[in-house]
C-alpha cells in the first residue's frame, strides 16, 4: 500500500495503475502511465470536437477502482466539452443485460457508447459491441464506440473482430505510433512481435527509477530526484517526467481498430492520425 512505502522512504513507480485515487498520494507513489484524466479529456474532446457527437451512454464496472475513475473522468470530460451522458450503466449488476441496456441507450438518444471496463468486464462489453454492429440509425449508421485501455486486448480483435471495427481506443502508448524509436526497434529485434503498452510503461518505469538512482543513490534521494521539476529521463517514445501529485506528463494516443495488413491477426489496433 502507499502507506507502506511512505513509512519505508522507499519509491514505487506503477506502469498500470491510471486510477485517479492515487494522485497525490504519496511523495513516494509515482507512475509512468498518464492518468484517467487525460485519457478521459482525449475521449471526450474526440466525441464532440471531431466526430460531432454529443450524447453518449457510458459503461462500466462499479467493482473496479480503474472502472470507476475512468467512468467519472469521462462523465466530467463530456460535460466540460458540452456533450451529455444519456444513460450509465453498472456491468457488474447481477441483472445487467446487454440487450436491455443497449436498447435504453438508444431510446434515450445515445449517439455513442464509452466501454469503461476493467479486464474482468470485457466479455460484457464485447456483447455490447456485437449488439451495436447490428443496429443503424436513420442514417444507416452504427454508434460511435470509445474504450480505454483495458479493452486493448487480442480478445477483442478475436472475439468481436468485424464487430469492433471503427472503435477508438486511449492508450498510453502503442508501437506504430513511434515505430523509429529504440525501444520499438529492440522490442521486436528481441521478441519478434509487437509489445503493447504495459510492457512500454514498465520499461518507463525502470529508465526513471535507474536515472534517479544513478544520481543520488539512497532511499530519499531517489525520491528527491524523480520530484525535482527538472527531473527528466528516456522513455519509451517521450521523456519521462512527473508532475507533483506523482503523475506521469505524457498525452495519450488514440487508436482504432482497422482490417489488418501487417498482423497475423485480422484486425488490428492502429493509431488515428
Amino acid at each position: 500500500t502507499a502507506d507502506s512505502y511512505e513509512s519505508g522512504k522507499l519509491v514505487t513507480i506503477s506502469p498500470i495503475s491510471t486510477s485517479v485515487n492515487l494522485s497525490g498520494i504519496s511523495d513516494f507513489v509515482f507512475r509512468s502511465v498518464p492518468n484517467d484524466l487525460l485519457a478521459a479529456r482525449a475521449l471526450a474532446k474526440h466525441m464532440v470536437q471531431d466526430l460531432k457527437q454529443n450524447n453518449v451512454a457510458v459503461f462500466y464496472n462499479y467493482q473496479s477502482e480503474s472502472s470507476q475513475s475512468l467512468k467519472s473522468e469521462f462523465v466530467t470530460a463530456v460535460f466540460l466539452e458540452g456533450g451529455r451522458v444519456v444513460s450509465e450503466f453498472d456491468v457488474s449488476e447481477k441483472n445487467f443485460s446487454a440487450a436491455k441496456s443497449f436498447k435504453q441507450a438508444i431510446n434515450r438518444g445515445a449517439q455513442v457508447l464509452m466501454l469503461g471496463a476493467d479486464s474482468s468486464s470485457l466479455d460484457q462489453v464485447l456483447n455490447v459491441v456485437q449488439l451495436n454492429s447490428k443496429h443503424r440509425n436513420s442514417l444507416g449508421q452504427q454508434l460511435v464506440i470509445l474504450a480505454g485501455n483495458q479493452v486493448y486486448s487480442t480478445k477483442t480483435l478475436t472475439v468481436a473482430g468485424k464487430d469492433a471495427e471503427g472503435m477508438v481506443v486511449a492508450l498510453p502508448w502503442h508501437p506504430l505510433a513511434n515505430p523509429r524509436s529504440e525501444f520499438t526497434k529492440s522490442a521486436d529485434q528481441l521478441w519478434g512481435i509487437d509489445v503493447n503498452w504495459r510492457t512500454a510503461m514498465a520499461y518507463d518505469a525502470v529508465q526513471a527509477l535507474s536515472a534517479a538512482i544513478r544520481r543520488n543513490p539512497s532511499r530519499t534521494g531517489v525520491q528527491q530526484e524523480l520530484s525535482a521539476p527538472n527531473f527528466f529521463a528516456r522513455g519509451a517514445a517521450a521523456p519521462i517526467r512527473f508532475f507533483p501529485s506523482g503523475d506521469r506528463y505524457q498525452p495519450v494516443k488514440l487508436v482504432t481498430i482497422e482490417p489488418s495488413n501487417s498482423s497475423s491477426l485480422e484486425y488490428e489496433f492502429v493509431p488515428i492520425p
